[in-house]
C-alpha cells in the first residue's frame, strides 16, 4: 500500500462509510429478518450486513494491492458477523450474571456502557481482522499485526465514542448518540488500520495489474 497521506485518508474515510452505511442498512433489514428467523439466527445475518458493507467500501483500495480481492469482501462479512455476535453475547451474559437478568445499555452507568461497547468492539474487530488477515497473509508476509490492530482500534474507538456521546449529554439510543458512537469508533479503526496496512504493503513488491480483480 502506498504510504502517502491521500491513500490513508481514503482508506479511513471508506472505513467510516462502510460501517455507518452498513448499520444504516442493517437496522431496517433486521426487522423482517428477525421476524422470520428469530433473534438467535437473525443476529449474525444482520451483523454480517455491516461487515459486507465494510469490506465492499474498503475493496477499491485493497484491490490495488492484492489478487483475489473479492475474498476481502466475503471475509469481512463473515468475520464481522461472527465477531460482533460473540461480543454481544458475551456482554449480555456478563450483564445477566451481574444484574440477574437482561440488560439494556440505557440502564448502565457511563463507564459500564463504554466498557460494554469497547468489549463488543474488541471482539468484533478481532473477528473481522482475523478473516481479513486470512486474505492478506497470502501476499503480505508482515501482516501478523493486522488482527490485534483491528481489535484494539475498534474497541478503543467504540469506548471513546460512547464516552463522548455521554459527555455531550446525548440520550443513549438516540440517533445523535448512535451517530457519535459509530463515527468515532469507525474513525479510530480506520485511521489505525490505514497506518497498519501501509506498513504491511510498504515492503511488498508491486502487484501486477493482471492479478487485480
Amino acid at each position: 500500500m502506498k504510504s502517502n497521506l491521500a491513500e490513508r485518508l481514503q482508506w479511513s474515510g471508506l472505513t467510516v462509510l462502510g460501517i455507518v452505511a452498513g448499520l444504516a442498512l442493517a437496522l431496517p433489514l433486521g426487522v423482517p429478518i428477525f421476524a422470520v428467523l428469530g433473534a438467535m439466527a437473525g443476529t449474525p445475518i444482520v451483523l454480517g450486513i455491516v461487515g459486507l458493507s465494510l469490506g465492499t467500501a474498503q475493496w477499491p483500495v485493497i484491490r490495488r494491492h492484492i489478487s483475489s480481492s473479492a475474498w476481502w469482501v466475503v471475509g469481512s462479512a463473515v468475520g464481522m458477523a461472527v465477531g460482533l455476535t460473540l461480543g454481544v453475547i458475551l456482554v449480555e451474559q456478563i450483564g445477566r450474571a451481574i444484574f440477574g437478568g437482561p440488560i439494556n445499555f440505557r440502564m448502565l452507568g457511563v463507564l459500564a456502557r463504554a466498557a460494554s461497547f469497547g468489549t463488543i468492539g474488541v471482539i468484533g474487530g478481532a473477528g473481522v481482522g482475523l478473516a481479513q488477515w486470512l486474505v492478506l497473509r497470502r501476499q503480505a508476509a508482515k501482516s501478523g499485526r493486522w488482527v490485534h490492530v483491528n481489535a484494539l482500534s475498534l474497541g478503543a474507538g467504540l469506548a471513546c465514542g460512547s464516552l463522548l456521546a455521554d459527555a455531550l449529554m446525548l440520550r443513549t439510543g438516540s440517533l445523535a448518540s448512535a451517530a457519535v458512537l459509530l463515527v468515532v469508533g469507525s474513525g479510530v479503526a480506520g485511521a489505525c488500520t490505514a497506518k497498519a496496512l501501509a506498513t504491511v504493503f510498504r515492503a511488498q513488491p508491486e502487484q501486477v495489474s493482471a492479478a487485480r480483480r
